[in-house]
């Protein structure tokens, strides 16, 4: 019997996610064993500090990729909007299953608090760890009062019914994942109610809602088995919205978002830059799903024309200010 060491962080949504693909390989190869080894990363163990001032997004990777160089694991399981848009000499993306729900979503502690960013209180508390998030939030509504949350989705969640904030921003995928959300405007976690963002209003992280399934560039046997999990539209996605943000040399300290959407007819792609402040840029093109990284690259290009050079200088000559 075929086995398989899959690595995974500890979280729930790191095992469920990590779950779901063993299961999906146990099933197409019911005669494979598939077992998941945990590994602990730096993005897991640091939770008092901004992730923007913690590093970038090799925090919740870097672990797991030694794991799989040093041969200790066969694969890994990522969120693809944590994965460095570079991946190191010797592994490889295998596959990109099937992409759940790219939104983010609005979190509030109860009803009546809102049902959308226009319609919460002056000065609500609003948690989030993401510049991106920040960013879209100051350009709607300036007036709010932005926090940093650090921790898992139930960590966050427990801190907003105790009133620590009066919402939350939060990725749609990792609720549904976890069975918390069905996709329902106005559907309730305990008190806490939730309402989608759409990406004309909030875009999301670049290449939010797929997973990444990792292995050693060398080991054909588990490449052939991972690459059966493959989904064709979340492999043009990832690329092209992995491919922009490599162009722009974004990470978890630049506010920068993109959304491609996948049809039988090819792929539209729109991109954002933001300012810590609230001024956004954006960009957008439509091409062929088989060009996606040059569909990426080229609305990279017309952010940086359009004024997202300057503001990703200026932005980076802050961040280094604070340190």
């Amino acid at each position: 019997m075929a086995r398989l060491l899959l690595g995974t962080r500890g979280s729930a949504l790191a095992r469920v996610q990590s779950e779901w693909v063993a299961d999906a390989l146990r099933t197409a190869f019911p005669s494979l064993e598939v077992e998941l080894r945990i590994i602990s990363t730096t993005g897991d163990r640091v939770l008092d500090v901004a992730l923007s001032a913690v590093g970038d997004k090799g925090l919740f990777v870097k672990e797991l990729e030694h794991a799989l160089l040093a041969g200790e694991v066969d694969l890994c399981v990522h969120s693809a909007k944590d994965m460095p848009t570079v991946t190191p000499d010797g592994l490889l993306l295998a596959a990109f299953p099937v992409r759940v729900d790219p939104r983010d979503v609005l979190v509030v502690r109860q009803s009546g608090l809102g049902t959308d960013l226009a319609s919460l209180p002056a000065g609500a508390r609003v948690g989030t760890s993401s510049l991106r998030r920040t960013s879209q939030v100051r350009h709607h509504r300036p007036d709010l009062q932005l926090m940093d949350v650090r921790g898992n989705v139930d960590t966050r969640l427990r801190k907003l019914a105790s009133g620590q904030y009066d919402a939350l921003i939060l990725a749609a995928a990792g609720l549904r994942r976890l069975g918390l959300w069905d996709g329902t405007p106005g559907a309730q976690i305990g008190e806490a109610v939730v309402y989608p963002l759409e990406p004309s209003v909030m875009l999301p992280a670049v290449a939010q809602g797929i997973l990444a399934i990792e292995t050693r560039a060398d080991d054909e046997a588990t490449r052939t088995l991972v690459e059966s999990l493959d989904n064709p539209a979340a492999r043009s996605a990832a690329l092209a919205e992995r491919a922009l943000l490599r162009r722009l040399e974004g990470g978890c300290q630049i506010p920068v978002a993109a959304h491609a959407v996948v049809t039988d007819t090819g792929m539209h792609l729109r991109g954002m830059v933001g300012t810590l402040d609230g001024r956004l840029v954006f960009a957008e093109q439509t091409g062929e799903s088989a060009q996606a990284e040059a569909l990426g690259v080229a609305v990279a290009e017309e952010l940086l024309a359009r004024g997202g050079d300057t503001i990703l200088t200026a932005i980076r000559h802050q961040l280094e200010a604070r340190r």
